[in-house]
């Protein structure tokens, strides 16, 4: 009996099938933004540059918009919201530490969407 418990809790074929159709799109966009800057020269840094303000200014913010008003509240799981919740508190931590520490101190980027991410959570 307690085999086909620990047979039930295995990674069968169609589970690894349906994390990798939502794995591979993604990395297949990264590779092929990657190339296009470093391999064909297609992008600039300066075009680089306004595509990922781009993403941080728009692109998040509605994409967790759209996450957030198709998604029901009370149906998910508490203990996965509290860990959400402490992950964005902790990196918010590591964040300002690394800002008083380093000696560059920019954290330009990494902030520009995080109070949209913390928005989510209040």
């Amino acid at each position: 009996m307690s085999f086909m418990k620990e047979r039930e809790k295995m990674i069968t074929v169609s589970d690894l099938y349906h994390v990798l159709t939502a794995v591979v799109p993604l990395y297949v966009a990264m590779i092929l933004a990657y190339g296009s800057v470093k391999w064909w020269k297609i992008f600039s840094p300066d075009q680089c540059s306004g595509i990922n303000r781009f993403v941080a200014l728009f692109a998040v913010p509605l994409l967790s918009f759209h996450f957030i008003a198709s998604n029901n509240p009370y149906a998910m799981n508490y203990r996965f919201i509290a860990a959400d919740t402490l992950q964005k508190v902790i990196v918010l931590v590591v964040l300002a530490i690394w800002s008083r520490i380093s000696s560059r101190g920019l954290l330009n980027g990494p902030l520009l969407c995080f109070p949209f991410q913390l928005c989510l959570i209040l």
